[in-house]
């Protein structure tokens, strides 16, 4: 199996720079193929901007969709999304490792998404419906991802009644990109309480990863409406029963 690694942390003795280590370890153990983005470390410029289209569809107005579109057809995607991207495609396994920070991915990985994720690479939704390259049929279908982050709070403060919020709700944007691309999501690795929880929890963190990862591997996948039951509305169909955490569950 070859696996994509997409590490967001500035800090290498950070927890998250263990668990990082932790998925590389057993990767490569189980005879995986390892590949390593470190955001921080490389420097990844995290901003969609006019310096991401050398050869651009409209010189007088950015229009960022149809700009990564004409630049994926045209074979004139920046050099450093580029070599993201064939990552993406040279992986079975994903693997994104952050810490959630006001409850949402650090910057740089947010903009790393948006700029790798691009449209007509990972998707393209076009006039024509049936014709569509998103969710079940996006362009990395066939791939798996997780997400495993580590939170301050605890378990239970990320709970339905908790005061931060259920965190399958406060993931549900990440995920729901995630599938937009065309990838199953695997249920993801959340550490919670780990700056206070001490060193004996920290250690019980690690090994309940490697359980974790190894599940991921040819586990089941998190549940998706797919796109046959919206109506052109983009509708759930009346018998259509919500059953994820983005959409309102009667």
């Amino acid at each position: 199996m070859k696996t994509f690694i997409v590490y967001a942390h500035p800090e290498p003795k950070s927890f998250n720079g263990a668990l990082k280590d932790r998925a590389v370890k057993l990767f490569e153990a189980a005879g995986h193929q390892v590949e390593i983005s470190d955001l921080y470390g490389m420097g990844f410029k995290p901003l969609i901007d006019q310096a991401d289209f050398a050869d651009p569809a409209n010189p007088d107005m950015l229009q960022i969709p149809r700009e990564q579109e004409h630049a994926h057809a045209s074979g004139t995607t920046a050099a450093d999304i580029a070599a993201e991207q064939q990552k993406l495609l040279w992986a079975d396994f994903i693997l994104f490792q952050f810490p959630l920070w006001l409850y949402s991915q650090p910057a740089i990985l947010k903009g790393w998404m948006e700029r790798v994720f691009s449209s007509g690479f990972a998707h393209e939704v076009k006039a024509d419906v049936a014709g569509r390259r998103w969710f079940e049929n996006g362009g990395l279908k066939g791939r798996r991802v997780m997400l495993s982050l580590t939170c301050a709070g605890s378990d239970l403060a990320f709970g339905p009644t908790g005061r931060h919020g259920d965190m399958e709700r406060i993931l549900w944007p990440i995920h729901n990109a995630l599938r937009y691309a065309g990838l199953d999501v695997m249920p993801p690795h959340v550490a919670y309480a780990v700056l206070r929880g001490g060193e004996d929890h920290r250690a019980e963190i690690l090994e309940n990863f490697d359980r974790h990862l190894t599940e991921a591997w040819s586990g089941t996948p998190l549940s998706f409406h797919r796109l046959d039951e919206y109506d052109d509305q983009h509708q759930l169909n009346a018998d259509v029963i919500p059953r994820t955490a983005g959409q309102w569950r009667r």
